[in-house]
């Protein structure tokens, strides 16, 4: 059985035998519940022969075909009684799902099995509403399906007019379970909170830019899309203020559709989405705080370098040398400086006076050489320096030192962060 037959439209009997195992490949699957439930680790590292780890039933597994078959000729026929020996078929395939049956040479006797349920309710089967799930949430959607199948050698996703059909009717059961965990995740923080002011974040608003190229390559097909197509577009204007039209939507409604105030914000130093939601204030008489995550902020020091960095160019230095280069502005240097800032804000983020004594750390540590060691802001815990001085061993700066005239250059990026 080639790959090709499993993923042609019709597909009546492709027979599989003993002497075409090698080219055989399907889908077998356990019982599923309907229920997508937390994923759980199973314990599988063990190696002895005598330690099992109890399967899921309500999971798949992948089995290639030649691995079924060969187990079902370890087994006997349920009508002769004899070692089963016969053909294998696929009587029906619907995207991922599979009718195999088993026929017995000896006694003809046919058995069956479907490789998924039914959803409850419903005439579609579990393992392709599960298929078309996973596609929108790793945002690969059908063509990202149809390639991840048949890299994994599998049948090829249900087709596309059909996944467009289901999508519409899988709208309203997300719509409907989505509310209704919005609202326990408010709940459930609001209780922890014991108050109804709370913190939020927001990003991620668009998801492509630019989409129109096809209008001046192809007008014909695009034409033809906008004919046929079913826009859920529901935004008008640009996309650069996508994000803050949207959240300040959300702001607004929080208090009619949630009972509760949306009080901390936090978000990308440079957003535009705060200067909004300060000038168009959502609640009268209440104040929104801006909060920036960690990771904004740290990549707040990457910009600033690469800022100094792309103005300086060629330009020479004091020491008649360019600012990148080793033991200078390296990209490298760039991201170490990023990382080390984001440990010591991960580290000291409820002191301020350790954050700015840790921050100003990462530059004078920097800064030090053999003949002016800077480093009374440094700590032991990390400090070859001050370890060296402990243990009373020598210690040479040059391997981490940044060369003084770059750290002139960027000093004003620490001071910007640190004020």
């Amino acid at each position: 059985m080639e790959a090709s037959s499993l993923q042609s439209k019709n597909i009546s009997t492709t027979q599989t035998t003993t002497s075409n195992l090698t080219t055989s490949s399907t889908r077998s699957s356990l019982p599923s519940q309907q229920k997508i439930k937390k994923k759980t680790k199973l314990d599988i590292t063990s190696t002895s022969s005598k330690s099992y780890s109890k399967v899921p039933l309500d999971r798949y597994s992948i089995i290639q075909t030649q691995v079924l078959l060969s187990l079902i000729f370890k087994t006997n026929c349920e009508a002769c009684r004899n070692r089963w020996s016969g053909n294998m078929n696929i009587n029906k395939r619907e995207g991922l799902f599979l009718i195999l049956s088993f026929q017995c040479s000896i006694c003809q006797n046919i058995i069956t099995i479907e490789t998924s349920p039914k959803i409850v309710a419903s005439d579609r089967r579990d393992i392709n509403v599960r298929s078309k799930i996973s596609g929108h949430l790793c945002g690969i959607r059908h063509a990202g399906l149809v390639k991840l199948m048949g890299a994994l050698n599998l049948p090829s996703p249900i087709q596309d007019e059909r996944y467009s059909k289901w999508d519409r009717n899988l709208l309203i059961v997300v719509k409907s379970s989505t509310g209704r965990s919005m609202k326990k995740a408010v709940e459930e923080t609001v209780a922890a909170e014991n108050g109804t002011e709370l913190m939020v974040s927001g990003d991620g608003f668009w998801q492509t830019r630019g989409a129109l190229f096809i209008k001046k390559s192809n007008p014909a097909k695009y034409e033809n899309i906008i004919r046929t197509h079913r826009c859920e577009k529901n935004y008008e204007k640009s996309s650069d203020t996508m994000e803050s039209a949207a959240i300040l939507t959300m702001f607004k409604r929080s208090v009619s559709k949630y009972g509760v105030y949306y009080t901390k914000y936090v978000g990308d130093g440079d957003s535009k989405t705060f200067p909004v939601l300060s000038k168009i204030v959502p609640y009268p008489g209440k104040e929104i705080k801006k909060i920036e995550d960690l990771n904004h902020f740290s990549k707040r020091m990457k910009r600033g370098l690469e800022t100094i960095k792309h103005e300086h160019g060629r330009k020479k230095l004091s020491d008649g040398k360019t600012i990148g280069g080793k033991n200078r502005l390296s990209v490298h240097n760039i991201l170490r400086l990023q990382m080390t800032l984001a440990s010591t804000i991960r580290k000291f983020k409820h002191d301020l006076d350790l954050l700015f004594k840790g921050s100003w750390a990462i530059f004078w540590h920097k800064y030090s050489t053999n003949d002016d060691p800077r480093h009374d802001y440094c700590s032991i815990d990390w400090c070859g320096y001050l370890k060296s001085v402990h243990d009373k061993t020598p210690y040479d700066h040059t391997s981490h030192a940044i060369r003084r005239p770059v750290l002139h250059a960027i000093k004003p990026v620490f001071n910007n962060l640190c004020s």
